[in-house]
């Protein structure tokens, strides 16, 4: 087995174990040890994957919220409403709270290598939201003045933006809240 291939199947077992020890535990509750031990790995190795639990769980949530926009694509109906669902039931189901999310953006902001993923991460969830937007402009839900992959763009920024200024104590109390907020005046000024 090559080495890029036995890293990226560590890395998969110590997902699978958070996952797995999430679910039963809750997030709070598992602890990196836990992870380590239910992935058989030395806690170190957690480390060479992982600059703490919660890069975990961002990078796990991540995931899953670029599966769900994908999820979207080609269905009929509208769109935009979908995306919107989408995106507060990511807000609401962070299990993080302001300083997490301070020490999280830190990493991504403060860290080469983890801000290289989190470059990465933000391209791939572009490139997944241009057929959606695309598909929403098709069926006359946003304006088509703009490129589908200008509004993935912003929509992005914002979305990194008001996680920022929350994690930093602006506006409104829950995350969700303020994400409902900001992307119902950003959709009005992408809305046809």
């Amino acid at each position: 087995m090559k080495r890029e291939e036995k890293k990226a199947q560590t890395r998969q077992k110590i997902a699978e174990a958070a996952i797995a020890l999430f679910e039963l535990h809750g997030y709070e509750a598992t602890t990196v040890q836990m992870i380590a031990d239910r992935a058989e790995v030395a806690k170190g190795t957690f480390f060479n994957y992982y600059r703490s639990k919660e890069d975990l769980i961002m990078e796990l949530l991540s995931v899953m919220f670029i599966r769900e926009i994908e999820s979207i694509a080609g269905k009929p109906g509208p769109v935009v409403p979908r995306l919107l669902a989408i995106l507060f039931d990511f807000a609401r189901s962070m299990p993080i709270n302001r300083s997490v999310a301070r020490a999280v953006l830190q990493g991504i902001y403060g860290s080469n290598l983890i801000g290289k993923y989190h470059e990465a991460f933000c391209d791939e969830l572009q490139q997944r939201l241009v057929p959606v937007l695309e598909q929403a402009q098709m069926k006359g839900e946003i304006r088509t003045d703009l490129a589908a992959a200008a509004i993935a763009q912003l929509a992005t920024q914002t979305y990194f933006g008001v996680l920022m200024s929350w994690a930093l104590g602006i506006g409104e109390e829950e995350l969700a809240d303020q994400m409902a907020l900001t992307f119902e005046v950003f959709l009005h000024g992408i809305s046809r």
